[in-house]
């Protein structure tokens, strides 16, 4: 019998990984592609199904080729056989437009056949210099310009009606005259004269929510100008116009699930969001576009970027120690790491693999504004030095399971990150009075939209929940988070007499999953403007029936409508119903 020959062998690696990440975009595509259908019959369940289908897809199709792989690779020569693979791998991708995500997918599957711990600059796709996107200053495929000449109405309504739904709207004269009145009012005083309008082609679709996502234009200045549009009983509308860059970043906020977008160069969309929301990182932008694998591989890259640029020390995050997690940060660098601890102490009733199941919860969960997206990361490694030393006495006494200490590095066998937000109870505690109440209040809106997504925070307490750099409060403490349907809200027994309630324990039974609302309104009193706050603009959510009345909601599979946005930008306010976490 003939062997393959080793020529052979990379040639076949090669179309493996070729074939597999043609085969997992197309898929990812082919969901994509369903949003504009669920818009249009108002199927906002079948939209959640496919985005929870969606997230998926990355990684099963890395462990398949994963597998595919391995049976190919020779005994001997393993790694030379594989960095030739991934030379002609390349020229396969030499005419694609999603060069970079053919690169991360590649790396994925390196990671996981080789057991890459660190950096592998030998095998990986690797390049921790500066990186450019596409430009976005010249009408591309991807956007087109409509010249506005002397008349903001003519370009409005040439932008509907070139969009994909612009057969659908029920009066789009009547839009068109209210987003250009937004849109001139906004520029009066601001710019001398309005030359374009820039548009993406392709609509943006979450939940119940399309955006046509744009932005104007003057000379070298530039702003965004996104149109939610909305289609419910009375048909289909431009619902807001959105013309700043705060307002702009919140539609792409890390609390929020991805967007369904229909994009054969994802590169050249993110280079043109890039251009409006200049704070915004690439890696955030890529995975708010359902890229999230990808949005991993560009925060790695930036991180181990600014390590080497810079000689901040790792140190303990600010805000309440954790008893389930040891949270960490770079002063200058905005992310926070999450390792799970070794032990629980008594009063978590919870393990690491439960842990990890929450997180994995929230990750296909309709985030609605309020719970920060984690990714999560396998064998990074930094230099020892890096990290101060308090730190590295919690990691070696606490996480011994998940982190090795050697003398020269620090392995992290298995980390979550998130955006580093301010901590709520350090907020209300640090700000100015009237920053400190409205947080207060966001504080306990954050609460109810939770409730009305299904999602039972567990601990209610203020140092779980944190406060972005827009001023909303979110989620980010997953160890006891739970659906709604899983808990058993009960009203507080009345004692006997005064003894019962002298006792230390309760004096009646309380099975793991019970919860007693009446107990938040002396538990939410610290510090003292919560007490004040709740008991003036959400005294309900120490109520039983506020509870009871959100699990029916969501038993009965209502979705509520918690859009990016106040409902003080709305085009139509004789239409009600409109609810915004932000």
């Amino acid at each position: 019998m003939v062997g393959t020959s080793q020529p052979d062998k990379q040639e076949a690696l090669a179309r493996i990984l070729y074939e597999r990440f043609e085969a997992f975009h197309t898929d990812f595509i082919s969901v994509t592609s369903r949003a504009e259908g669920r818009f249009l019959a108002g199927d906002w369940h079948g939209h959640r199904q496919d985005a929870f289908e969606r997230l998926n897809l990355h990684t099963d199709a890395v462990l398949d080729t994963v597998e595919a792989c391995r049976a190919q690779l020779p005994d001997a020569g393993a790694r030379h056989a594989w960095i030739d693979a991934q030379r002609r791998y390349v020229e396969y991708l030499s005419d694609r437009g999603d060069l970079e995500l053919a690169e991360t997918f590649y790396n994925s599957v390196t990671r996981r056949l080789f057991d890459v711990i660190g950096l592998d600059r030998e095998l990986e796709f690797i390049w921790l210099g500066p990186t450019a996107l596409p430009a976005s200053d010249d009408t591309g495929p991807e956007h087109s310009s409509i010249n506005v000449h002397d008349s903001t109405v003519e370009a409005v309504a040439a932008i509907l009606e070139r969009s994909p739904l612009g057969p659908h709207f029920a009066d789009l004269a009547r839009d068109a005259a209210l987003v250009a009145g937004r849109i001139d009012g906004y520029l009066d005083g601001t710019w001398r004269d309005l030359d374009a309008i820039d548009m993406l082609d392709p609509v943006f679709y979450r939940q119940k929510g399309a955006y046509l996502v744009g932005r104007l234009r003057w000379l070298n200045r530039v702003s965004p100008c996104i149109l939610p549009i909305v289609h419910d009983d009375s048909g289909v509308r431009v619902d807001a116009t959105l013309l700043t860059e705060p307002a702009a970043s919140r539609l792409f906020s890390y609390a929020r699930s991805y967007m369904h977008v229909l994009s054969s160069r994802p590169a050249s969309v993110v280079a043109f969001l890039k251009s409006m929301l200049p704070v915004k990182p690439v890696a955030e932008l890529y995975t708010s576009l359902g890229y999230s694998q990808h949005g991993k591989t560009n925060l790695f890259r930036a991180l181990y970027r600014h390590m080497e640029h810079s000689n901040t020390r790792f140190e303990q995050s600010r805000g309440a120690a954790g008893t389930v997690m040891a949270v960490f940060a770079l002063p200058s660098f905005d992310v926070v790491f999450k390792v799970i601890k070794d032990r629980f102490p008594p009063s978590k009733r919870t393990t690491p693999e439960d842990v990890k199941r929450r997180y994995r919860l929230v990750f296909g969960y309709d985030r609605m504004g309020r719970l920060v997206d984690a990714q999560e990361f396998e064998n990074l490694t930094f230099a020892r030095d890096r990290f101060d030393d308090d730190l590295l006495d919690e990691l070696r006494r606490d996480c011994s399971r998940t982190v090795s200490v050697t003398d020269t590095e620090v392995v992290l066998g298995h980390v979550y990150t998130e955006r580093r937000v301010y901590p709520l109870d350090l907020y209300l505690r640090e700000m100015a009075p009237d920053r400190a109440v409205a947080a207060a209040i966001d504080y306990g809106n954050a609460i109810k939209d939770l409730a009305a997504a299904n999602i039972f925070p567990g601990d209610l307490f203020p140092k779980n929940f944190g406060v972005t750099r827009l001023g909303s409060v979110v989620f980010y403490d997953y160890d006891e988070l739970a659906l709604l349907s899983e808990v058993n809200f009960r009203a507080l027994p009345v004692p006997d007499d005064d003894l019962d309630e002298m006792l230390d324990q309760p004096w009646f039974p309380v099975g793991a999953d019970d919860v007693f609302p009446e107990e938040f309104a002396t538990y939410l009193r610290s510090p003292p403007i919560v007490g004040t706050v709740f008991a003036e603009h959400h005294p309900e959510i120490a109520t039983l029936d506020f509870w009871e009345s959100m699990k029916q909601r969501n038993r009965a599979g209502d979705i509520p409508d918690l859009f990016p946005y106040p409902a003080s930008v709305r085009l139509h306010h004789q239409y009600a119903g409109h609810q915004s976490s932000d």
